[in-house]
């Protein structure tokens, strides 16, 4: 496993989200259900790997508390991402002070911790006006030493133009895959290199769409799944562009997912996974980049996918 460094610490390239790993609870959005005994087997499994950096989120079923429970005897040894912002997904985004000291507490507490490693701010809209209060609180819980870095979980890559004008976050995370190149833009990836901040990466794999279970067989999604949700026409758009990169190369669709991420230089990718073999899939490929010709192949798929209009999902989530 390769190895990045935030502040002293040393963190894996490869971050295990924890969306897929929460469960479902009532009103809750997620991939369905997965009992908690599957979630620790998972979680002890990804460290064993060499995974140490873990992505998560209170919205997450109870992913926080599993992730809490299981590794509550090494928690110096991990280092796990939250965020703050997103009461319910059915709820309008919340920054104020009161919520956020709120949920604060909150996930310390169901992370059987005294202290939060980053807390990203979950994909904020640049215009609210709770956001200066939001981000002047955070920076005291980190001069108290209960917060140690301040990122943002981005709505659209570009939004960091603005963002970047309120505080000197130390990380942004993106949606970032073979078909959606948004954070590539001049503008956005100047500004990102010229603050020197951490970009994770998300949607590797698309939900797990830009998969060969996915591509090479007819799979529907159960009503508790949050991609059920999905317009079908942007699902069939997806399968469709993704087919092509077997002319890329005959590798499973998924290696050449991961290594198109690691050709370009972000600091960590997010992936998720209900499984041992999603898991063995994501680490085989944490040292492996494209050729410049696989990237240009893929550059000219992005560009005729890219002139479509994105059919959103019927979730009701509300910024």
């Amino acid at each position: 496993m390769k190895y990045f460094t935030l502040g002293k610490q040393k963190l894996s390239k490869y971050c295990l989200g924890t969306w897929s790993l929460g469960g479902q609870l009532k009103n809750n959005l997620s991939y369905g259900n997965i009992n908690e005994v599957k979630s620790q087997k998972l979680l002890r499994y990804a460290y064993s790997k060499g995974i140490n950096f873990f992505d998560t989120a209170n919205v997450y079923g109870s992913a926080e508390k599993r992730l809490g429970h299981v590794f509550r005897n090494i928690r110096e040894k991990v280092f796990i991402a939250n965020k703050v912002g997103c009461v319910s997904f059915k709820k309008k985004l919340n920054f104020s002070k009161a919520i956020i000291k709120k949920q604060l507490n909150q996930s310390m507490k169901n992370l059987n911790t005294k202290y939060l490693d980053l807390v990203q701010l979950y994909d904020p809209d640049p215009n609210d006006k709770n956001l200066r209060e939001c981000v002047n609180y955070l920076h005291k819980k980190k001069k108290d030493g209960i917060i140690r870095f301040i990122g943002i979980s981005l709505r659209q890559p570009s939004d960091y133009i603005e963002l970047r004008k309120l505080y000197n976050f130390d990380s942004v995370q993106c949606n970032f895959n073979v078909l959606d190149q948004r954070v590539l833009d001049n503008k956005t990836l100047k500004l990102l290199k010229k603050d020197k901040i951490k970009i994770f990466a998300r949607t590797i794999l698309n939900f797990g769409i830009f998969t060969n279970e996915f591509v090479n067989n007819n799979i529907t999604f159960k009503k508790n799944d949050h991609r059920y949700k999905w317009n079908i026409k942007q699902v069939l758009l997806w399968k469709e562009h993704i087919k092509k990169l077997k002319q890329v190369s005959s590798r499973p669709i998924e290696d050449t997912c991961y290594r198109f991420c690691n050709s370009f230089n972000i600091s960590s990718l997010i992936f998720g996974s209900n499984s041992k073999k999603q898991i063995n899939i994501a680490v085989k490929n944490n040292n492996k980049k494209l050729n410049k010709k696989e990237l240009s192949q893929i550059d000219n798929i992005y560009k005729v996918f890219s002139k479509n209009m994105m059919l959103k999902p019927k979730i009701p989530i509300k910024q």
